[in-house]
């Protein structure tokens, strides 16, 4: 059956012109009229908001520092605007296209190289469309968000066209753990590199094996991958998350630092890297990570204010400290304010940096007043934002004038705090625990963190709750554990207050002493079976 080009919508990404015009020339020939194009990541991302197309063309090098064509996949999938019905075709020359195809959920759909000809990109083009045109139903499904129906949906697929196993499977394994179905995804993703390994599949095996807390053999299935597969993100993320939770930071640091010079782009490594180097106090890795992470986060969903913050905090722990630095961290935190214009509390965090960084250049005049001006914005917040904030506030107050009006503040605060609900559920956790009653306490913090979530007061309230209630044995203890784990990850240590840190390394320390035991034991286990 022909393949009609006519009506199809079609976006290159490209930065080199003279290749550009060949290849639109080429589509053009082909019948296709709609074409859009853009020269880097960013501009695309932009386009793929506003239109969905048929046709994606992303070449694989946009420039040194630029964002890499993988990069637009992966950021499309992070944010949700990647449609499963647009196939997307990487422009890479053939000797490196079997590196970058570990992903799991963000690999192209087939690739091409330079230079162009006709019959080579009309046969690709056409080897996958008819593919697609086979599992519409299940892009539908995906592209609805309706994933039930489309794991449902997958066995009749490869039923009626078994040549597609493979391929399908690929989509039920994404399913799966989209669904918290770790378990099965991970029966899912053995049973496929059994019968034919793939780098994709031995990332989802990884995955699923982390999220259900098996670190140890996780750790080779993902070591597997970087050996052979060296662009994949995911693998090394994957592998240095089960050294993190086994307490062996040196190594997950190692891991991160091995992965950004490979891909040096990519906004969310360069976070997780600064995050654990600066709880390992490597603060100069710390520095330079969150530096890049604010670079090649901007318009993006990666954007966060915690790495501006949090490159401040570590400007502000390392030994040296002279007047370029302080300039820096300054610039830092205007430059956040205008990242996110409308953020109160963007604005209050950032006036509250501003006093630290006088107070450490020893301009105490200069971090008083800037230290009033946040005590002011700090008033101006809505009282959920203040109970939130409250213990930040007094800790960026101590050593300044107001410091005894913070300290009034935070009573009036915390007293008013009851009102709200999670404030009200955090109390009653809080005095749960006092009285050693963890099972009690940890399930008011759980509730409050539905109400509130990602605040890390609460974040670190529970999880310390979590590990009491976890040394009572039982069946829970390990999914508390995990659950403890997920938390602590998903905070960027960066970002706390300097309280915060601490509490946040001791709880950190403790689990993954607890998470390490159970997994030696599971170890242990097994091979005496």
């Amino acid at each position: 059956m022909e393949i009609s080009y006519s009506n199809k919508k079609v976006l290159i990404v490209d930065n080199r012109l003279e290749d550009l015009a060949e290849l639109k020339m080429i589509l053009g020939n082909m019948g296709v009229s709609d074409i859009q194009v853009a020269s880097s990541v960013n501009m695309a991302l932009a386009l793929l908001r506003e239109t969905a197309y048929d046709l994606c063309f992303v070449v694989f090098d946009l420039g040194k520092g630029s964002k890499n064509g993988l990069q637009l996949i992966q950021e499309a999938t992070a944010e949700r605007i990647r449609q499963f019905s647009t196939i997307f075709t990487l422009v890479v020359d053939p000797d490196r296209s079997k590196l970058l195809f570990g992903s799991l959920d963000s690999s192209p759909d087939t690739y091409i190289s330079k230079p162009y000809s006709e019959p080579r990109v009309r046969f690709r083009l056409e080897k996958i469309m008819r593919v697609k045109q086979v599992i519409q139903p299940l892009d539908a499904l995906l592209d609805q968000g309706r994933f039930q129906d489309a794991l449902q949906m997958c066995p009749q697929l490869i039923q009626n066209y078994p040549a597609l196993k493979l391929y399908v499977n690929r989509f039920r394994g994404i399913i799966l753990l989209q669904e918290g179905l770790f378990n099965k995804a991970g029966q899912l993703f053995s049973s496929i590199v059994t019968q034919r390994d793939q780098p994709w599949a031995r990332v989802g095996l990884g995955a699923a094996l982390c999220h259900q807390g098996d670190y140890l053999n996780a750790r080779q299935v993902l070591q597997h991958v970087i050996d052979e597969s060296h662009f994949c993100v995911e693998a090394y993320t994957w592998l240095a998350r089960t050294f993190r939770s086994l307490g062996e930071r040196g190594e997950a640091i190692s891991l991160l630092r091995k992965a950004v010079m490979l891909q040096p782009t990519v906004p969310e490594l360069l976070g997780t890297l600064g995050s654990l180097a600066a709880q390992n106090k490597e603060w100069n890795v710390a520095v330079e990570a969150y530096s890049q992470a604010i670079l090649y986060a901007r318009q993006s969903c990666f954007q966060s204010e915690d790495y501006y913050f949090s490159l401040v905090a570590a400007q502000l722990a390392r030994d040296s400290f002279d007047r370029d630095v302080e300039e820096s961290a300054i610039r830092t935190l205007e430059d956040v304010i205008q990242a996110f214009p409308n953020a109160a509390i963007v604005q209050f965090k950032s006036r509250l940096m501003v006093a630290q960084v006088y107070r450490r250049a020893g301009a105490q005049d200069r971090a008083d007043l800037a230290a009033r001006n946040a005590f002011d914005l700090f008033c101006e917040l809505e009282l959920t934002e203040k109970a939130e904030w409250v213990e930040f506030f007094l800790e960026g107050m101590e050593g300044m004038a107001v410091e005894a009006d913070a300290q009034a503040l935070k009573q009036r605060v915390n007293r008013d705090s009851a009102s709200l609900e999670w404030g009200r559920l955090n109390l009653q956790g809080m005095l749960a625990y006092r009285k050693k009653n963890y099972a009690k306490s940890l399930g008011f913090f759980v509730q409050a963190d539905g109400i509130l979530p990602a605040n890390p007061s609460l974040t670190l309230n529970l999880v310390q709750a979590a590990l009491e209630q976890a040394r009572t044995p039982g069946e829970e203890r390990f999914e508390l554990l995990l659950r403890c784990d997920n938390a602590l990850y998903d905070i960027n240590y960066g970002a706390l207050s300097l309280r915060q840190q601490k509490r946040f390394l001791s709880l950190s320390e403790r689990c993954a002493d607890m998470v390490r035991m159970m997994a030696e034991g599971k170890r242990k286990v097994e091979e005496s079976v």
